[in-house]
């Protein structure tokens, strides 16, 4: 056989195809169970909304909230609260790695943990999705394989593309590889889905592909800020007891659920979280400082407070005027109580560099959420559309390997 340049991509995406696809179908099945999580979080949780005693009702100052927390949870030291300005959604208090728990911003009344079925649900995929828990290997060696299979996904997204490419641009080449065909069966009815399939995703899931490099490789992550003449940040210390994170992340990075929903930039609660003060902190004088931070930033949809690393220094906030992964719609600010003052924060986006912005921008890109609700949408339908591939890849292969023998054995 006569192994030509054509023919040797056609095998090298094929072994490739077979050897990683396993890999691959997974994440697609577990992207597509995590799409929609914010969503599903908010529907499971909804028996914890909240009616305002009056129209005008405004939430308890946080001494006032905490004191009333604490005669309920006592040994509750949130790490960080979150409000929300919808009037019925209740304040989130975030216990890192111990968990989430919720209260009613007007009365202090403690509402407890919320759905613990879909949130672990939740927690589960997403560690599967970046690490196959749940299989029985180590995280460590979890994450190499993921990472190694986003990588041959990008081989096979290339090698694809050069595959598809039609060898004769005539609208009956063109459109056996664009849409499909009904009346196809078997072999035929496979390789039009392929390409089809590979076809519409391709430009999505380049970014999906690029993105999830980014996250999974430091030489890729150092890649980025190099692109961009900026020297890459070292290597963020891993906490005691607490898997490894994320190259390069801060709280800017972290988006509201880092400190109060179910899962945070480069991974699950609490991983890479800075260490909170050992000593008391004390909230006096920070309530006019949360209410200054709310009316200098008009649109506000949430306010994400952050316990500082040690008692006496500002509080770092994050407003958010989107939903999650909006990076570009938040503000980072520092609550002074000293100073009496709301300061910039140097963690805010437009104080980063060119690379640090398209790192944090590049987390909520590969889910989608960086353009909302429709970015979410497109991101599942690019997890279906590569297990699909998936499918009719082994398909494809299982035909060309033992369709012929199965054949001639019936002959």
């Amino acid at each position: 056989m006569h192994l030509t340049f054509h023919r040797s991509i056609f095998w090298a995406h094929l072994i490739s195809g077979i050897l990683a696809g396993i890999v691959i179908l997974s994440m697609a099945i577990s992207g597509l169970l995590i799409a929609y999580e914010v969503q599903l979080m908010d529907w499971a949780n909804r028996d914890l909304r909240v009616t305002p005693p009056t129209a005008t009702a405004t939430h308890l100052d946080i001494e006032t909230l905490l004191a009333k927390v604490h005669e309920t949870k006592p040994d509750l030291k949130p790490s960080g609260i979150t409000w929300k300005a919808d009037p019925a959604l209740p304040v989130i208090l975030s216990m890192g790695r111990e968990g989430t728990y919720f209260a009613n911003p007007y009365t202090g009344e403690f509402l407890g943990e919320g759905n613990h079925a879909w949130h672990d649900f939740f927690h589960a995929a997403t560690d599967w999705h970046r690490f196959l828990t749940g299989t029985g290997l180590p995280r460590e060696v979890g994450k190499a394989i993921t990472g190694a299979g986003t990588l041959i996904f990008g081989i096979l997204l290339a090698s694809g593309i050069y595959l598809w490419w039609p060898r004769h641009w005539r609208w009956t080449n063109v459109r056996a590889v664009l849409l499909f065909n009904r009346k196809l069966k078997g072999r035929a009815r496979d390789w039009n889905w392929h390409n089809v399939f590979g076809f519409w995703s391709a430009f999505p899931m380049l970014f999906i592909i690029l993105t999830g490099l980014i996250m999974s490789y430091t030489w890729a992550n150092n890649l980025l800020f190099r692109a961009t003449g900026n020297e890459p940040p070292p290597p963020r210390t891993r906490q005691a007891g607490g898997p490894g994170a994320a190259p390069g992340g801060s709280m800017a990075q972290a988006g509201p659920r880092g400190e109060g929903g179910p899962r945070g930039e480069g991974g699950p609660r609490g991983e890479g979280r800075p260490q909170m003060a050992s000593a008391p902190v004390s909230f006096t004088g920070l309530a006019p400082l949360l209410q200054q931070a709310r009316e200098q930033t008009p649109g506000w949809a949430s306010l994400s407070l952050r316990m500082p690393q040690k008692a006496g220094d500002p509080f770092p906030i994050m407003v958010d005027r989107g939903g999650r992964g909006q990076v570009h719609l938040r503000t980072m600010l520092n609550l002074d109580t000293a100073q009496q003052k709301v300061l910039p924060s140097p963690e805010d986006i437009t104080r980063q560099n060119l690379g640090r912005r398209l790192r944090m921008y590049s987390r909520y890109l590969h889910t989608g959420e960086l353009f909302g609700f429709l970015g979410q949408t497109l991101a599942a339908l690019c997890s279906l559309s590569a297990a699909l591939l998936v499918w009719t890849g082994f398909a494809l292969a299982w035909r060309r390997f033992f369709g012929r023998k199965a054949k001639t054995s019936a002959i």
